[in-house]
């Protein structure tokens, strides 16, 4: 009886191996990665999925929901328009849809929102910038003045905030007649905006200047977004006339 149970645990034991041999096999085999990627894959989507829905229900549709609201508003106001505008009434007061009204207030509503209103939203962005970043009478060290967008009269302006100029201290600015740049001038008693001058008043040499700016300067959006800070005022002095004449120089 004791031979006979250890053959029976023998053959068991070698049983179990050679089973977990031919799944150890079956675990290396090539349906059994393609299963383990295919499941992987799935397990990712699924979470994808999940921390998109998180990110709808508890951000954009907030968000989109409390940005409508004009917009509705708006949309509400432009159709009461329309129906006003668009509708004649005959002789025996039906109103009748009119095509010709349509197609001009169609027209006056692209010219509006081409010329007032996208100018408009753009003003009021600008201004909410300049509250947000505007520096007055800062003084930094300025030079290479060039218009680059002749068609748009856009100039820059490199420089830096203290000498020597390093990657860390350096500056971009722009000079741009926007609508806000515009206004601006004007309420501060300097005519109207215009680039060419503000860019004229820093020499090709590097000079000290006293500058009053607005927009943000972190390098990072400044180079993936193209979005410079504007220059609205200079006033420069180059570092040679700073020094003033040589001496004369003693017999």
């Amino acid at each position: 009886m004791p031979d006979l149970k250890e053959e029976i645990e023998k053959l068991k034991a070698k049983i179990d191996d050679n089973a977990y041999r031919a799944k150890k096999t079956e675990a290396a085999s090539f349906q059994a990665q393609r299963r383990s990627d295919v499941a992987a894959m799935n397990r990712f989507v699924a979470q994808f999925l999940l921390a998109c829905h998180w990110i709808y229900q508890n951000i954009l549709s907030p968000a989109g929901r409390f940005g409508s609201i004009p917009v509705r508003h708006l949309f509400r106001w432009y159709r009461w328009l329309w129906d006003k505008v668009v509708y004649r009434q005959d002789q025996y007061k039906n109103r009748l849809f009119s095509k010709t009204r349509a197609g001009l207030f169609l027209t006056a509503t692209i010219v509006f929102a081409w010329f007032i209103l996208l100018p408009l939203l753009g003003f009021l962005f600008d201004v909410g910038v300049y509250l947000a970043t505007v520096r007055k009478d800062e003084v930094v060290y300025l030079t290479n003045s060039q218009e680059i967008i002749p068609e748009e009269n856009v100039h820059s302006i490199q420089g830096c905030h203290s000498l020597p100029c390093t990657d860390d201290n350096s500056v971009y600015f722009r000079i741009r007649a926007t609508m806000f740049n515009e206004v601006w001038s004007l309420v501060q008693g300097h005519g109207l905006f215009y680039p060419d001058f503000v860019a004229a008043a820093v020499p090709l040499t590097i000079s000290r200047c006293t500058i009053t700016s607005y927009g943000m300067r972190i390098k990072f959006v400044v180079r993936n977004l193209d979005i410079y800070p504007d220059v609205l005022r200079t006033e420069c002095t180059p570092l040679d006339a700073e020094e003033g004449p040589a001496a004369p120089a003693a017999n």
